[in-house]
């Protein structure tokens, strides 16, 4: 005879196979389908006016992905432009840099326009520097240029309980940053030289694509904040604008300009990877609900 906790497991499981069965199955078919009919209908093929949003969101920590996005959109022969819209406080220096060299290189196919939400800080704003065009709203959150390394040290904590960790290395610099000892100054002198080259990267990009001076550059780049309003003063940015005045800029470097009383066809080709995710958190949840086990979380 079936135990009870194995019997709900089995309901859990063919209520969660019903449900694949009959809501996301037939859920994701009308989605793939909408999604290529998009693609393949007369009115976005005839289009004029079609702008691709690919979307920056969240601490930047890979640039796989949108990386790619860029490029599919980029070779997307109904998108007129690009509009990069960022929400990110910055993050990784590699991912921000990849970013932004990719944007430069897909300038040379169709423009690329980028616009500020809430915040476009540090990384965000490097990935900015490389479009054509930058728009923002005054009180977006820009600026924070600059580098911050940070490494943990526990060696007091170890010292004081005994704890020993014995490191065999290759070179003098190979452990540099080892938490289980005292930093040395060569050592905080290596991390330092880092952090100024990767701080002098930083500048040159805000100084060659807005075509400022590194001097002018160095007097806010000291990692503060910049409103939108002091950003546009500084001439970081172009002007003040939406995701639709950012669309036109992008239309209007494409060379098919539209009139003032018409709208862009905004694509946001990252919006079905979200539907899609949320289909597959929902599963996951009622999954959790069927087993009948008590789960504390903080969601």
């Amino acid at each position: 005879m079936a135990s009870p906790k194995s019997f709900v497991s089995w309901i859990a499981a063919a209520a969660l196979g019903i449900f694949i069965l009959f809501v996301v199955l037939p859920v994701f078919a009308i989605f793939t389908f909408s999604g290529l009919a998009s693609f393949m209908s007369p009115e976005i093929s005839a289009s004029d006016k079609l702008v691709s949003v690919v979307e920056l969101e969240g601490m930047i920590t890979d640039s796989r992905e949108i990386v790619e996005e860029l490029y599919t959109q980029a070779a997307n022969k109904h998108v007129k432009g690009i509009v990069l819209r960022v929400n990110s406080p910055g993050g990784a220096v590699g991912p921000s840099q990849e970013i932004y060299s990719a944007i430069k290189k897909i300038r040379e196919q169709k423009p690329v326009v980028a616009s500020m939400g809430a915040v476009a800080a540090s990384g965000g704003l490097y990935a900015s520097l490389a479009a054509d065009r930058i728009f923002c709203q005054p009180g977006t959150l820009t600026g924070s240029i600059g580098v911050v390394l940070q490494l943990p040290n526990v060696h007091k904590i170890t010292d004081k309980f005994g704890f020993e960790m014995v490191t065999i290395t290759s070179g003098e610099l190979k452990d540099a940053g080892n938490a289980f000892r005292a930093t040395t100054k060569k050592e905080l002198d290596y991390f330092q030289d880092t952090v100024n080259q990767a701080y002098a990267e930083f500048v040159e990009a805000v100084a060659s694509s807005r075509g400022l001076e590194r001097n002018d550059v160095k007097a806010f780049a000291d990692g503060r904040v910049l409103l939108g309003s002091q950003a546009l003063q500084y001439g970081v940015v172009d002007s003040f604008g939406d995701v639709y005045d950012a669309a036109r800029a992008a239309l209007e470097l494409s060379g098919s300009p539209i009139a003032a009383s018409e709208m862009p066809d905004l694509m946001y080709p990252s919006d079905k990877m979200k539907f899609f995710k949320k289909i597959l958190e929902s599963v996951t949840n009622i999954s959790y609900f069927l087993q009948g086990n008590a789960r504390i979380q903080y969601l």
